[in-house]
């Protein structure tokens, strides 16, 4: 009796969650199709650097000591970058408190808020001048397109440019330091409608609501993976054999229950596991590392707050160092074990470092593994390192199925309780990425399930293309029988109310 009470509940659940879901699971398996190819279009920082002009520093006099005395800052600075508004060299800052301001490096006057003359102008030049400002929105909570921005420090306020070309290009000026902090066309939105807004359900109304935006996705995924184990067990329960018969048999005689039990059985576990991994990607479970322990760990490597005192090679004298191998875009001013550096970007993977405290210097491409190592040893005091290895491919844990990550990183894997690994980008001295045993599994729980970031898969395409197709296909037809018995329930329904 129990027994059959418990299939009955099983059953109803199953039915009745799906009714509600069928369609968002439609919705759902579309938009992976989509997503595949096309991301949420957030204008990365290799991409800004392409639109940028190559700076000139003949003009700048100030050095970024003066430049934060200038801007009588009493927060401690975490970034300093250096390049051009317009025509004119500029400091760009960011203090710990994550406000966002800017000095001319060639007068030290601290920039007002952006205009939106100015910042007309930074937008026309941001596009090569292909294109002019038709309308001007001035944003005070992010839109659609700036979610990615939210904890960036450009909000609450940031100019909204709509171009007068052909691709209908929206270019977003910071007012806070006059400059371009996002770009997208209409293709690339009409792509985000198809693709990762209703793939994240990201519309703008909960987006702007962070942690209910979060509680959706949690509940609606949760949701999700007990209506598909629900119906993974139906269809074992529903699953027979005919005598003297090999092959699979449903007991339903309509078509649409039959075709929904046969999809499901064949595609119900990968159905389950993709849902369930979306569900991992809101982090419901905290796998670590600790974020203020990985914060720590990043101003131990730097060697303490940015001291720009140490930087006795001026920016202009860098720059000339820097201008026979690099068509200079950036330049960040850094500090790694204690010492400053100058960071020249032409873009995110041909960069340069020269060591700002002496005159005679040399530039380089990379920092040298052994001294990062003995200061990652002191992270874990008492505890051995397993092994390190300098890595020019990616393993399972720093990788990028786009190849935008940086090569050569540092990998030092700890022998602590933690099992601790630590990545550190070389071109930079920084911190790229730390694992713990935890965020491993997290990692595997996630991408692996989700997109099947396997190394062994990933990068041999179109394979990877192929049975994520077939699999998202299955999915889809699962959803589809599903979503047509939920209309003929619905009608049922109707009609039945209707007599």
């Amino acid at each position: 009796m129990f027994i059959k009470q418990l299939k009955k509940i099983i059953l109803l659940l199953h039915r009745y969650l799906g009714f509600v879901l069928s369609l968002l699971f439609v919705i759902w398996f579309i938009s992976g199709f989509v997503m595949m190819y096309v991301s949420y279009p957030t204008m990365k920082y290799h991409q800004r650097l392409q639109q940028l002009p190559a700076v000139n520093m003949d003009q700048c006099h100030l050095s970024a000591k003066q430049a934060i005395t200038a801007a009588q800052l009493t927060d401690t600075v975490t970034i300093i970058r250096l390049g051009m508004l317009l025509n004119r060299p500029i400091y760009r800052i960011v203090t710990q408190k994550n406000k966002h301001l800017a000095v001319f490096a060639d007068n030290g006057e601290l920039l007002p808020e952006v205009d939106t003359a100015l910042a007309s102008q930074i937008a026309q030049a941001f596009v090569g001048g292909r294109s002019r400002p038709a309308s001007v929105e001035k944003l005070t909570q992010i839109d659609q397109w700036m979610a990615a921005h939210r904890s960036q420090g450009y909000l609450p306020q940031v100019y909204r440019f709509k171009m007068d070309d052909l691709e209908k290009t929206y270019v977003y000026v910071s007012i806070y330091t006059g400059e371009v902090v996002q770009m997208l066309n209409a293709r690339q939105r009409f792509l985000a409608w198809l693709g990762p807004v209703p793939h994240w359900i990201y519309p703008t109304v909960l987006i702007r609501n962070r942690p209910l935006w979060s509680q959706v996705v949690i509940w609606v995924s949760l949701i999700g993976v007990i209506m598909s184990l629900t119906g993974i067990v139906m269809g074992f329960i529903r699953y027979k054999r005919k005598k003297k018969q090999s092959i699979a048999f449903s007991p339903y005689k309509k078509p649409w229950f039959r075709y929904h039990h046969y999809t499901g059985f064949v595609f119900g576990i990968f159905i389950f596991t993709w849902i369930l991994s979306g569900l991992f990607s809101m982090s419901p479970v905290d796998f670590g590392p600790d974020s203020g322990k990985i914060l720590e760990e990043h101003k131990r490597l730097s060697g303490g707050p940015l001291n720009t005192s140490a930087f006795t090679l001026s920016p202009a004298q860098a720059w000339n160092v820097f201008k026979p191998l690099l068509t200079v875009k950036e330049i960040q001013l850094i500090q790694v074990l204690g010492k400053p550096y100058y960071l020249a970007y032409q873009d995110y993977h041909h960069t340069r470092l020269l060591a700002a405290d002496q005159a005679d210097g040399l530039p380089f491409d990379i920092f040298s593994s052994n001294a990062l190592t003995e200061q990652i040893q002191t992270f874990q005091p008492g505890q051995a390192i397993q092994d390190t290895v300098v890595m020019n491919s990616y393993d399972n844990y720093y990788y990028s199925r786009t190849y935008e990550k940086r090569l050569p990183v540092l990998r030092i894997r700890m022998n602590n309780p933690e099992k601790s690994w630590y990545y550190i980008d070389l071109k930079t001295g920084q911190l790229a990425l730390k694992h713990e045993k935890g965020s491993r599994i997290e990692r595997w729980l996630y991408h692996g399930l989700h997109s099947l970031d396997f190394g062994f898969l990933v990068y041999k395409r179109p394979l990877w293309d192929t049975v994520m197709w077939l699999l998202l296909f299955g999915g889809l037809l699962v959803s589809i029988t599903g979503l047509v018995l939920t209309g003929k329930w619905i009608k049922r329904k109707a009609k039945k109310i209707s007599s």
